[in-house]
């Protein structure tokens, strides 16, 4: 489920079934081209399909965060990662389609973070599902450390 898809006086009623928000990644620097934007998300896309299909009404999807500028931006997802707690998620999970910002996500307090570049994404898809779906059971059953 997309944050757009919930209304305000609906939010009360989902929130006790959406515990996890997914914060999605584009990894924009300001230097791509315009049709590298695009391809850009539309890898982010094809990499929160794996989350958004199979966990709707379980996870609810943020706007992107698009641009990645240098160190600040680790503290900046730090910031906002503890601000969706405070607002009541339990769980967040950064999803990305460019592993080069691994280091970042690692730092940033959320509970997960999955990159998925395209080229994963089309090597071993079903493999891919598999591994997210087995971190998530172990998130949901608190088998993680956070």
């Amino acid at each position: 489920m997309k944050f757009s898809d919930v209304s305000q006086n609906s939010w009360e009623e989902l929130r006790p079934y959406v515990d996890t928000c997914l914060l999605p990644v584009t990894g924009l620097t300001g230097a791509e081209q315009p049709w590298e934007a695009v391809q850009a998300l539309e890898e982010l896309r094809d990499a929160l399909d794996c989350f958004e299909i199979p966990y709707k009404g379980r996870v609810l999807t943020y706007p992107a965060y698009h641009f990645v500028l240098g160190e600040e931006m680790g503290s900046m997802l730090r910031l906002v990662c503890k601000n969706l707690k405070e607002n009541g998620f339990k769980y967040i999970v950064i999803v990305s389609a460019k592993s080069e910002f691994e280091p970042l996500f690692m730092n940033a307090q959320a509970d997960l973070f999955f990159t998925l570049p395209k080229e994963k994404l089309n090597d071993s898809q079903h493999s891919v599902k598999e591994q997210i779906s087995n971190k998530l059971q172990q998130l949901w059953s608190n088998k993680i450390d956070s």
